[in-house]
């Protein structure tokens, strides 16, 4: 079965993904530079009405090398579907856009058509465009050129906006962390999106699907469920679920509404200039000692200030190893928006 939509609180049936107890173990989080690339060029609807991405595209629109436009009016042919050989391969790759291109590079002629065809039909395309048609004639050697024209893509439009993007999928990842030690990671994943439920007598998550009739249950067959977030995600739950492939769900990262912005720094004034500045420091995330690093300060004052921060519901601090990486709460984010003059795309 191949899932490539869910669309919020569709009339008609879901699709039901039993999470049996190998599932839940191997349920994990993940971010995918090429599916944030895809989504963020895919021209559908979106949780904000489309504010954030129309405000990137504006500024990235220019960039698109020549040799790239039929790939983003391919990534554009259906509104709401995307074709599958075009989003990430590798959902563990450890946000790693090298990793996943050569993966990319490497998928082999079958695996195209096969995915091709369930594109055409799920999207009831009667004529498919013509770049799937050579990407499905054209073997390995299209393989290779679609993966050259994706990372053309990346460097010209995002590379430059990466760290930031990335960022934020790295704070949503640690705010669904956090929910997941409170609930479980099935019930936190289960309040992704208002299409989507945790049904705990079923063991299954509900994403809903006009298509569907009645409910259509669907094992996961032990391989467990990524869950993804997608900066510039549509206003839906992609459920990835084909033969061969890990079953990934797509969700749209939650999104910062800055606040009102006032004259000089409310944020030092509000807790303190050397803890305002220990929580811009944490922005991007870090460990104790990196943190210690970009304040120049010492590891015991940086811990000091972590634990004030997180004391006050600012950032959570998730423990790596040996280490404690430290990233932003949804309340710190949102304060630091108010107070900074930093944008996207910037």
């Amino acid at each position: 079965m191949a899932g490539y939509q869910g669309e919020g609180a569709a009339v008609g049936g879901s699709v039901l993904l039993g999470c049996e107890a190998e599932d839940l173990a191997r349920m994990r989080l993940s971010v995918s530079p090429l599916r944030n690339l895809v989504d963020a060029l895919h021209d559908g609807p979106r949780p904000d009405g489309g504010v954030t991405r129309d405000r990137w595209w504006s500024s990235v629109r220019r960039r698109i090398p020549q040799r790239a436009l039929p790939l983003v009016q391919l990534i554009n042919a259906h509104p709401r579907y995307i074709p599958l050989p075009l989003v990430p391969l590798v959902p563990d790759s450890g946000d790693d856009l090298g990793a996943e291109l050569d993966v990319l590079e490497a998928i082999g002629a079958d695996q195209l058509s096969t995915e091709i065809d369930l594109y055409t039909t799920a999207a009831g395309l009667a004529v498919p465009p013509r770049g799937l048609l050579n990407l499905r004639d054209g073997g390995r050697a299209a393989a290779r050129d679609l993966a050259a024209a994706m990372r053309a893509l990346f460097n010209a439009c995002m590379a430059d906006d990466w760290n930031t993007l990335r960022g934020a999928l790295r704070r949503d990842i640690a705010w669904r962390t956090e929910q997941a030690s409170c609930l479980g990671l099935a019930a936190a994943a289960g309040a992704l999106h208002a299409g989507i439920s945790w049904k705990s007598a079923e063991g299954a998550l509900a994403i809903p699907m006009n298509r569907l009739a009645a409910d259509a249950r669907v094992s996961l067959g032990g391989h467990g469920l990524v869950l993804m977030p997608s900066v510039f995600g549509l206003d839906q739950i992609l459920p990835i679920l084909p033969t061969g492939r890990q079953p990934t769900l797509i969700y749209p990262a939650r999104r910062v509404t800055p606040l009102a912005r006032g004259d000089g720094d409310g944020l030092a004034a509000l807790i303190g200039r050397g803890r305002a500045k220990a929580l811009r420091a944490v922005r991007t995330g870090c460990t104790t000692g990196e943190l210690a690093s970009r304040l120049g300060v010492s590891a015991p004052t940086a811990s000091e200030h972590a634990t004030s921060l997180r004391n006050a519901a600012l950032i959570v601090s998730v423990r790596q190893g040996q280490r404690v990486r430290h990233t932003l709460t949804e309340l710190g984010d949102n304060l630091i928006m108010a107070n900074s003059t930093m944008s996207m795309g910037n």
